[in-house]
């Protein structure tokens, strides 16, 4: 609309907040001068009682602050069936614009004659309609809605149809208004033209009694489809003595009136769900595990698919409801209207067929999501089937450009950044390079910036809010989450939030990829769950020490499972290189935290697309990277080896997703981050991969440390100790003069835990810290010149080079540190 620029006079709106109808009426009535000819105000000022148009000359500030640029219009007032003013419709005359409507109840009516409940009301949704039909029936109460929309037309007829008689003109024409005013206490006027044409011809009692006039009850009676503006999304389907019809206002079961010959009426409509389509029956390779693949929109127009298996309808149907309810459906509470879903579903007419699998992530060559497959060949339509409907974490928000250029590329230089997205990416390669997969642990102290790496990473797929997981869950929840994460990547948030007593376990599952073997309720084995996953967690302690505190065995195979990175870069700026994004690496971690809840999602699916377009080409390229990645670690041992290769399978995917233009990093840069990282990981755990060695080593040499002078009754050559000195808590003694140590044989075993004792005396022994003088056997023959023959005990006994025992350092690859042992994994100076 098009306004007058404000004048000195009227520089100040006048508010509402003493009242409309005080502020409308303090204006002066519209002079015939005024409407400079306007047509429609014209025939107005003609037609109503004196002042009822009145010359606006402000802008009006309604009780909200909004400002009404109302200056140098007409305004008419709209009332409601009592006659109060409840709003006002401002005309500029001569001008295509839109009236502005002032009307906060959204039933206000223009009334144009006099509002007598004997008079019939007519009502229209156009002020000129109104006007024609009152100038031929002034007997007739006309009432006009202001808005010119449907919707608005319902809500005023609704209001005024409560104590008057109301009619609603229309003809044959009009489809959706009749439906939408089915119900409403009020009556249709269905006439062949329109009835402004008509009165220009015959009475409006001639109308009235016309053959091919129809006065219906919208109260009582509704229409058939015909009726509807609204399409339907699907062919109707005959069931019983009715049928199903889709719109795109829901799912409606309609029986009809077999005496109309117009074939319009129906007698019944029942509401079942919002809309819900049946897009294809779906089954396995084999002929088996039938389903029906659905389709819908929740309230916010977010699209679902679910490949629901049929084998849910023949149980407790309210089950596979909930599953459709809680990703927004709304399904009728009526019982016998939800038994109509059930019959929609499986009677559905669909002739497509789908094959359902049964796993997410790769399937032959197409990479199967939870709502579509990617890299498909057209000839046959993928779909997952599962029991429940995954609220996928999927999502995208802004393209790839922005992620790449505003986020990602920005952070090449950043190690620990660099190798998290990488790992992000990883996940699809391990079905490919026939690799189980396994995990990676960001080791550091609170506000390092651990878990701003596992959001970055999950912004390759979605929101990080939503896709990074939380350790907080018992190992069954963990399984359905690694399951949904097959042949991707799966970011867990901080692992002291998990059950210590669990988490070892938690581990080797994550890594060995199979779930628990579970039985049906018939007493058959039901298949485990399987996967393939590159994970990412994160914490302010190992996974040794967050077991040890429930007195929970650590071996070699969580460490192998799990490869600890320490989260700090060792640059003095936290988990940062270098400062890029910010001044400080606190600034720098908010630009991040920020850029990757603005950009997410998209560089995921270009990564799909760019993989399954050749999966052969795909498997050679990172093949040959992973290969030359090793290449460089040529002096591994096995433990070591397997670790690395992990390792390089996340520097191919890093590299892989550079050549195709995702990452905008420069060759080369996914591998020297992810290098830098396994080198770290090998300063920590050493390049032989023997870690349970060290740790039964260090474990004894720590226990001899803290209870050396305490726990152990010294001994001196040529005094024998005839008696048994007091020490408290005793577990054995020391021989002063060689610096040995005796354990008891009786104690020995609280001292080993939580490993065992045979591996404890097994691993001494190859480190040659373990004094044997009977043979093969481990039990130590005490010197005589210590003990009187006759109470010589039986020990174990270690000897004293174990308090010399250090790491081996040596140059790791690219310059970086790395670390070495000997051979059995440890070095030795002798004290």
């Amino acid at each position: 609309m098009t306004t007058t620029p404000q004048t000195a006079t009227h520089e100040k709106a006048r508010a509402s907040s003493t009242g409309f109808p005080v502020v409308i009426n303090s204006f002066d009535a519209a002079t015939r001068q005024g409407l400079a000819d306007d047509p429609t105000l014209t025939k107005l000022y003609e037609l109503l009682p004196p002042n009822s148009l009145l010359s606006i000359t402000d802008d009006l500030t309604t009780n909200d602050a909004s400002l009404v640029p109302t200056a140098d219009t007409i305004a008419l007032r709209l009332t409601d069936k009592q006659g109060d003013i409840v709003g006002a419709v401002f005309y500029t005359p001569n001008s295509k614009a839109k009236p502005i409507v002032i009307d906060p109840t959204g039933y206000g009516a223009i009334v144009i004659g006099e509002p007598n409940k004997a008079n019939e009301i007519i009502a229209f949704n156009d002020t000129d309609s109104g006007i024609d039909v009152y100038s031929h029936l002034m007997d007739k109460t006309i009432i006009v809605s202001p808005q010119k929309t449907k919707q608005s037309l319902k809500k005023m007829v609704q209001h005024w149809s409560s104590g008057s008689q109301v009619t609603v003109p229309m003809t044959l024409d009009d489809k959706g208004l009749i439906n939408l005013l089915a119900g409403v206490k009020a009556q249709a006027l269905v006439t062949v033209a329109h009835i402004v044409t008509m009165l220009q011809d015959d009475s409006y009692e001639a109308i009235l009694a016309a053959d091919d006039t129809q006065l219906i009850n919208l109260q009582d009676t509704a229409y058939y489809t015909e009726w509807r503006d609204d399409p339907q999304l699907n062919e109707p389907m005959t069931y019983s003595d009715g049928r199903f019809e889709l719109y795109h206002d829901g799912l409606f079961f309609v029986k009809y009136n077999d005496d109309d010959p117009a074939n319009i009426r129906f007698k019944f409509k029942a509401f079942v769900c919002s809309p819900i389509e049946v897009i294809a029956k779906t089954r396995d390779t084999s002929s088996g595990t039938w389903g029906r693949l659905l389709q819908w929109r929740d309230d916010d127009s977010v699209l679902h698919t679910w490949s629901m298996p049929l084998s849910l309808l023949q149980g407790d149907a309210r089950e596979y409801r909930k599953e459709l309810a809680s990703q927004g459906l709304n399904i009728t509470t009526s019982p016998k209207q939800r038994n109509y879903l059930d019959t929609y579903i499986q009677n559905y007419p669909i002739h497509k067929r789908a094959l359902c699998v049964d796993k997410l992530g790769w399937h032959d060559k197409q990479y199967v999501l939870p709502d579509r497959a990617i890299g498909s060949d057209g000839e046959q339509l993928i779909v997952y089937q599962s029991a429940n409907a995954i609220n996928s974490t999927l999502a995208q928000q802004g393209t790839l450009d922005q992620w790449r250029d505003n986020l990602c590329k920005p952070l090449a230089e950043q190690s620990r950044f660099v190798f998290s997205i990488a790992c992000a990416f990883a996940g699809q390669l391990l079905e490919l390079l026939e690799y189980d997969g396994g995990g990676f642990h960001l080791l550091g102290s609170s506000s390092m910036g651990k878990s701003l790496s596992l959001k970055l990473a999950a912004s390759v797929w979605g929101n990080p809010d939503r896709y990074v997981k939380t350790w907080r869950s018992t190992d069954n929840a963990l399984e359905g989450t690694a399951s949904e994460h097959n042949d991707s990547f799966l970011p867990l948030d901080e692992i002291s939030e998990c059950d210590p007593k669990i988490v070892g376990k938690t581990v080797y599952m994550l890594a060995n990829g199979q779930g628990k073997g579970r039985s049906t309720t018939t007493g058959h084995n039901r298949i485990a769950k399987t996967w393939r996953i590159i994970f990412l967690s994160n914490g302010e302690e190992s996974l040794q020490n967050f077991m040890a505190q429930a007195a929970q065995k650590t071996n070699a195979g969580i460490e192998v499972r799990v490869a600890h990175i320490n989260a700090d870069a060792g640059k003095g700026l936290k988990t940062f290189d270098s400062l890029v994004l910010a001044d400080t690496s606190e600034a720098q971690a908010d630009k991040i935290n920020e850029l990757s809840h603005a950009y997410y999602g998209s560089a995921g699916i270009a990564w799909l697309e760019h993989i399954t377009s050749d999966k052969t080409a795909t498997t050679a390229n990172a093949g040959q990277l992973v290969s030359d990645f090793m290449s460089q670690y040529s002096d591994l041992t096995a433990q070591a080896h397997r670790v690395a290769k992990r390792f390089a399978i996340v520097g191919a995917a890093g590299e892989l997703a550079t050549q195709a233009g995702i990452t905008g990093w420069q060759v080369g840069q996914a591998t020297a981050a992810v290098m830098t990282c396994l080198d770290n990981w090998l300063d920590n755990y050493g390049r032989d991969g023997e870690h349970e060695q060290r740790q039964i080593i260090e474990h004894i040499k720590a226990f001899i440390e803290q209870h050396g002078s305490s726990r152990f009754q010294p001994c001196y050559r040529n005094t024998r100790l005839d008696f048994e000195e007091r020490t408290p808590n005793r577990v054995g003694y020391r021989n002063m003069d060689t610096g040995d140590y005796y354990f008891s044989k009786e104690t020995f075993n609280s001292v080993c835990a939580p490993f065992s004792k045979s591996k404890v005396l097994q691993v001494l022994e190859e480190a040659d810290l373990l004094l044997l003088n009977q043979g093969d056997r481990k039990i130590y023959k005490t010197p005589d010149t210590l003990f009187n023959g006759k109470h010589r005990p039986s020990v174990y006994a270690v000897t004293a080079n174990i308090l010399c025992c250090e790491p081996m350092k040596k140059d790791g690859t690219n310059g970086t540190n790395g670390t070495g042992y000997m051979q059995q994994g440890i070095a030795l100076s002798h004290c």
